[in-house]
């Protein structure tokens, strides 16, 4: 027989008894029910303010939830709390809330006369209580709660055992699929378990085969750390998005958190999450080894994740979750050690109550052999759980935290305004191979600035990264070369791999039977034309991107304009300069004599034709032809075509008349006073526009040369100050 005298609490005959400690008992109640409370903080609040242990108030708190709720409960108190209660109740929630109150103590009552252990008190305490209100009601006509057949409630579909009854209590039949019993001859009730702290609450004993030394299995594993937290983190987002049409109505849900958090001194990971949380067919494959539930998909698909994990971590895991809606609280504990040790394959599942909009799941792993400590290994733990869930992070309404701290993910910069686009492109393709086919999604991409930890392939299965991340990209030879090539330095993408085979623990695909490298050839079939950008140097890029034809064009466009504005008018000036030029060479020579050989201009001279006028061709022409057309007189334009030259660093500039007022010109932007200067913005329409100058300049001085060829030291100066002045933008 069971004593349900105690209840792990306050003995019947000394039951709780003080107005005061009721009224307090009775408020922190309602807090909890009303999820304003964890149990955990009530029981700290109460410290010091009431009499009791954490279990006798523990089961306050849920006789105070049955009676709001109309349900039996199996728990045990005294006839004045009993009447503080209902009066209270009656007080602060109506007459429907009373009647309801009352319907859970007549099942109570009920529960107590089934096995034996009656207590009339409680027909007084409802008595009196309907006398004390003031209330028209007659206690044998208010319903009596059921008894509820728990064993029933939660026994699997297909798997039920022949049941016997004794006494309104169900207990499953041997042939069952699993069972569980507890001290005493009924399989589910209140028993006392202060000393161990235990919940107050229905407990119920699985069995977990096969036996616990699996378990131990489970630690050699070859996972690392951040798969294995990964795990966890699988569950609660799956089950955030597998209900988060009912969450969204859940009061003061805003959003999804996954905290994971490692404390060194007490050597515990815990993980807790408000997700949906499970009832107890979930909560008992989550704990078996050889179950998984039919209807699981998407990220938890194996159904093994959590022992696996939780069992490689620690020797000691604990696991609570509530399920949305439901009041019911679940905690196990699998203590492999102790299993092992006294051959046990049997668990306690406990079950306590909450408020109903209590959701959510916690798992605490002991005594853990893989410590996370240094800060190398818990940097990488945060960097590779970013890229894990980059998607949650960013685009669903999911907060990861590591030790308290949220994991974020930056984007990676994608290469723009090369050959007049952005460098990402979308991908969509199939691989077949054996029979079937394979669908890929995602987008390739050029990274700019590179990084050979981030560059390579990040790829997915169900929104999650199975390969990838900081370091661990994918980067297959086929594509990227050796390690240390420009591709494997900018070359990166995310690939949606939903239809590919992946291995238990999440961290690879099954595809060493030749699908591998048929995905590799359909890859780079679609992204050669990324491979080749890939593969260019930051100087080859830019070289292109620097005498590319659309570098040219807007060039030519920029410096015809200014020329456009600046002789539009075909001003006084340019009159004049014509007028002067063509009436010295008629004139008398009074400006210079022939000079002797021994006249230092004429080696400067000498030097000058050399240099400019008898230039060796430049060895590679990098530009378009530019045109411009220059109206130096109302009737007079003087036409270029200009293009860029590299290779010679011994001549600035090479120009051929080929036609009366037409110069095909060529600027050599490798000379080495250039070099420092053909990179910044703006510089080569400088240059462009000072070789126009400066060949106006010439011409003109010709034109004004006196009857012996030769020209004044400061014509040309002059005029390239004329023209110069002219072409500024800011005049």
């Amino acid at each position: 027989m069971i004593n349900f005298e105690n209840n792990g609490g306050t003995p019947m005959g000394r039951g709780l008894s003080d107005s005061k400690e009721m009224q307090i008992i009775y408020d922190v109640s309602k807090d909890v029910y009303d999820g304003k409370y964890s149990v955990a903080y009530a029981l700290k609040f109460l410290k010091g303010k009431v009499k009791g242990t954490d279990s006798s108030l523990k089961m306050y708190f849920n006789i105070f939830s049955c009676m709001r709720k109309g349900k039996c409960y199996k728990m045990g108190t005294s006839e004045p709390f009993t009447k503080f209660l209902l009066n209270s109740i009656y007080r602060d929630f109506g007459k429907t809330e009373y009647i309801n109150a009352i319907t859970a103590v007549k099942g109570n009552l009920a529960y107590r006369e089934s096995v034996n252990n009656a207590q009339p008190g409680l027909v007084r305490a409802c008595t009196e209580s309907i006398s004390d209100c003031g209330l028209d009601l007659v206690y044998e006509e208010i319903p009596t709660a059921r008894i509820v057949s728990e064993s029933r409630r939660i026994l699997p579909e297909g798997k039920k055992g022949k049941a016997q009854e004794i006494k309104g209590v169900h207990i499953m039949g041997e042939n069952s699929h699993y069972k569980y019993t507890i001290e005493g001859d009924s399989p589910i009730s209140y028993t006392n378990h202060s000393e161990s702290g235990s919940f107050n609450a229905d407990v119920m004993e699985l069995n977990i085969q096969p036996p616990a030394s699996i378990l131990n299995v489970f630690s050699r594993l070859s996972y690392k750390p951040w798969y294995a937290i990964a795990e966890f983190v699988d569950n609660s987002t799956q089950s955030y998005i597998s209900h988060s049409d009912e969450l969204s109505t859940a009061p003061e849900f805003d959003k999804l958190i996954v905290n994971v958090k490692y404390d060194a001194e007490s050597n515990t990971l815990t993980i807790i999450d408000n997700a949906y949380g499970m009832e107890i067919d979930r909560f008992r494959d989550a704990i078996l080894l050889d179950s998984r539930n039919e209807s699981q998909s998407g990220r938890n698909e194996f159904g093994m994740g959590l022992k696996t994990a939780a069992s490689w971590f620690g020797k000691v895991w604990k696991i609570t979750s509530t399920q949305y809606g439901s009041a019911n609280r679940y905690t196990a504990t699998v203590d492999i050690p102790k299993l092992d040790e006294l051959h046990l394959q049997n668990t306690k599942i406990f079950r306590d109550y909450v408020a109903p909009d209590t959701h959510g799941t916690e798992i605490i792993i002991e005594q853990v052999t893989k410590k996370i400590t240094g800060s190398r290994t818990i940097g990488k733990i945060r960097d590779l759980l970013s890229s894990m869930y980059r998607r949650d992070i960013n685009n669903r309404n999911i907060e990861i935290l590591f030790n308290d701290e949220p994991i974020v993910f930056e984007e990676y910069p994608v290469l723009t305004n090369f050959r007049g686009k952005s460098w990402k492109k979308g991908l969509d393709f199939t691989v077949d191979f054996d029979g079937k086919s394979y669908h890929i999604t995602g987008f390739v991409a050029i990274m700019n600035p590179g990084s050979f930890p981030k560059a390579g392939f990040a790829l997915f299965r169900q929104d999650r990264v199975v390969i990838g991340g900081t370091d661990s990209n994918y980067k297959p030879a086929q594509i990227f070369g050796q390690a240390q090539s420009q591709k494997s330095l900018k070359l990166f993408g995310e690939l949606n791999m939903n239809d590919f085979p992946v291995n238990q623990a999440k961290d690879g695909f099954i595809w060493d039977d030749g699908l591998e490298d048929a995905f590799i050839d359909a890859l780079k079939d679609n992204i050669q034309e990324y491979i080749d950008i890939a593969d260019m140097s930051i100087k080859e890029r830019a070289n292109e991107i620097q005498f590319s034809d659309q570098v040219s064009a807007e060039l030519q466009q920029d410096v015809s304009t200014i020329i456009d504005n600046a002789f539009s008018s075909a001003n006084d000036d340019a009159d004049n300069s014509e007028d002067e030029n063509t009436s010295n060479t008629n004139g008398e020579d009074t400006s210079l004599e022939t000079p002797e050989t021994s006249n230092p201009a004429e080696s400067d001279i000498t030097e000058y034709i050399e240099t400019v006028l008898n230039v060796e061709p430049t060895d590679e022409i990098v530009s378009t032809p530019r045109s411009y057309s220059v109206p130096v007189s109302p009737v007079i334009h003087v036409d270029f075509s200009v293009q860029w030259a590299r290779g010679s660093n011994k001549y600035w500039i090479e120009y051929t008349e080929i036609d009366t007022d037409k110069y095909k010109v060529l600027i050599n932007i490798d000379h080495p006073f250039f070099m420092p200067f053909t990179k910044e913005n703006g510089f080569q329409k400088v240059l462009e526009k000072f070789a126009l100058s400066f060949i106006l300049a010439e011409r003109q001085a010709k034109l004004g040369s006196n009857k012996q060829g030769y020209i004044q030291s400061n014509v040309i100066k002059n005029y390239m100050n004329r023209f110069l002045e002219k072409l500024a933008e800011d005049k």
